[in-house]
């Protein structure tokens, strides 16, 4: 099979197990805190502990796929070495295959944690908490800011991932598997100023990172990666509004007693930060927009789309009518999702949020040349 065509299968793949990875830190991150929480000042959680189980093994499972492909690549250069040589040569000498490698270890134990150990034993919980960090700091020793700087790529990553883990991975827990009463007023005493912690770490992490892997915020949109990372930034501001909704408007649901309608917010809040974790795994296997390694990126083909064969991506803004209003309208969509919250118009608020992201995001790319 001609390498292109077997890389781009490779990437489909890695789109779906890069967002089932995030999930299952998320997942398992989310797990282990509520470990940590009383009884009382949490929801009555239905124990998904062989989901839990699942996604520790799913983290060096799911990983996995990225090996395969710098496998992949490498062997077009070295066409008379076997497949399996090119693999171990890349889990030895490499450091995000040394990374996998320490994380299949250090979740082969948190794994072993479960199944041997007592749950109603004070050290087991801590002892997954460590293996937990463990296995985020394998993670982002083998992440694209690492390879731009040891430390600081290193500390952004891992921070990152743990702080959007801590925040999404509660959720899902609380909004999923809640089978009893909510205990609202109790859990929302600890879990919003956690949620606000997490996004300031995850804002300034968010930053760090851009300043190692983006070379021009406003020139990478002419190419995958800077057009993912824009319409991530976007797509996070209905998530940040509803989240901000179901901790501090709770009118709606009468301070969490009318949980059929909370729970369905709180899942909508999910969806909305599954959609960020999609296009996180579609970054991860985008040339990132470094002019230290890549002197001349393509332009994307949603970029011709809009703009015609382009040449040149040093962008520049170029604003005109038609572009302000599209940004005008998200703007007024953004802020009709309040209304329709207070309201309860499910539909047109998924309706709203979703052009709320879609003409902001075009009115921009069209706005720069």
């Amino acid at each position: 099979m001609d390498l292109t065509i077997e890389l781009e299968l490779v990437n489909l793949y890695i789109y779906f197990f890069e967002t089932l990875l995030y999930l299952s830190f998320a997942f398992t991150g989310g797990y282990i805190l509520l470990l940590f929480i009383p009884d009382h000042s949490k929801p009555a959680v239905k124990n998904p502990f062989d989901l839990f189980q699942y996604a520790i093994l799913g983290i060096p499972l799911f990983s996995f796929i990225s090996i395969i492909r710098t496998t992949i690549i490498l062997r077009d250069f070295a066409q008379d070495m076997s497949f399996l040589q090119v693999l171990l040569i890349v889990l030895k000498d490499y450091s995000y295959g040394n990374a996998w490698i320490w994380n299949l270890i250090i979740c082969t134990g948190m794994y072993m944690i479960t199944v041997l150990c007592d749950f109603h034993q004070k050290w087991t919980k801590w002892a997954l908490a460590f293996t937990w960090i463990g296995s985020i700091l394998a993670h982002g020793w083998a992440s694209h800011p690492t390879g731009f700087s040891a430390t600081w790529g290193l500390l952004s990553q891992s921070i990152h991932v743990a702080a959007v883990s801590i925040w999404l991975g509660t959720l899902i827990v609380v909004a999923w598997f809640t089978t009893g009463a909510m205990n609202w007023k109790a859990f929302t005493r600890w879990f919003t100023p956690l949620s606000i912690s997490s996004i300031v770490l995850i804002i300034v992490a968010g930053l760090v990172m851009m300043s190692l892997i983006v070379d021009g915020y406003i020139s990478s949109w002419g190419i995958n990666y800077g057009e993912a990372l824009l319409l991530k930034h976007l797509v996070f501001l209905p998530l940040l509004l509803l989240g901000f909704m179901n901790g501090f408007l709770t009118k709606l649901t009468n301070n969490g007693t009318k949980e059929r309608k909370l729970k369905w917010w709180l899942r909508m809040e999910t969806f909305i930060a599954l959609a960020v974790l999609m296009i996180t795994a579609y970054m991860g296997v985008q040339e990132p927009p470094h002019e230290d390694e890549f002197e001349q990126p393509s332009p994307s083909l949603l970029f011709k789309f809009l703009h015609g064969n382009v040449q040149d991506l040093a962008l520049q803004w170029n604003w005109n009518v038609s572009h302000l209003i599209m940004m005008v309208l998200g703007l007024i969509a953004l802020s009709l999702l309040n209304p329709f919250y207070k309201k309860d118009k499910r539909g047109l608020f998924a309706t709203f949020a979703i052009i709320g992201v879609i003409l902001p995001f075009l009115g921009l790319l069209l706005s720069v040349k």
